[in-house]
């Protein structure tokens, strides 16, 4: 039985899905406080999205989409591949 190699991609760093939402607000030339009230989440969340203390689970992704006009799968997905990388580093460190 021959086994596969698969090519995987493992990026240098992934930025935290805060850094999108900055620089949509920014395009858009909306504060924080506005997005918060036009998308009914609490300011304080919001900034810690921004700060990249706090993740975007699907439900602020929805609420995100509402606001933003970009679908939650993209504001999921992005959440996934910032994990999926911290959760890498943190098992490289361990190692």
């Amino acid at each position: 039985m021959t086994m596969k190699i698969k090519n995987e991609y493992f990026p240098q760093s992934v930025p935290h899905p805060g850094v999108d939402l900055s620089e949509k607000l920014d395009e858009l030339g909306m504060g924080p406080k506005e997005f918060a009230v036009k998308s009914d989440i609490p300011e304080k969340t919001i900034a810690a999205i921004l700060n990249g203390e706090s993740s975007i689970i699907p439900d602020l992704a929805v609420q995100f989409e509402n606001v933003l006009k970009i679908p939650a799968h993209f504001w999921l997905n992005r959440q996934r591949n910032y994990d999926e990388y911290a959760a890498r580093i943190k098992r490289n460190k361990s190692i």
